[in-house]
């Protein structure tokens, strides 16, 4: 566990890119005084935010197939988002560790995910800040 005086809170990450990205779009009309219709279809909110990592430890019985089914299909959907899996089985339980790397709220969503499943032992979590 993270005491007080060690947590880091990371909130800024996403205030500075949401000031970055209002502020680019007020240069944007100040210049012109148009919009460039394909350019703003095109612009991806999410491709403007830092890629972070993350590490996720989690816990299962071994024989727990329905919890490993849900398990599967959220590493389906999430493929793009795990870099790196382990597997191993210790003393009845299944433990998985991930790395995952993504934008924030892609890595939440993950997270928010995985955690919603009922049978799980335990479930632990860190979010790295971005490299810069």
């Amino acid at each position: 566990m993270v005491t007080k005086e060690e947590y880091k809170n990371n909130s800024y990450v996403i205030r500075e890119a949401l000031i970055r990205l209002m502020n680019e779009k007020d240069g944007a009309l100040s210049g012109t005084g148009a919009i460039d219709v394909e350019s703003e279809s095109q612009l991806d909110p999410s491709s403007l935010l830092p890629k972070m990592s993350a590490s996720l430890l989690v816990t299962i019985k071994v024989g727990d197939s329905k919890t490993e089914k849900k398990i599967n299909k959220l590493e389906i959907s999430y493929h793009d988002t795990i870099i790196h899996k382990i597997c191993f089985n210790i003393a009845g339980f299944k433990t998985l560790t991930y790395i995952i790397e993504n934008n924030l709220p892609a890595i939440q969503s993950f997270i928010t995910e995985l955690n919603s499943l009922k049978d799980l032992q335990s479930f632990r979590y860190i979010i790295n800040t971005p490299e810069e």
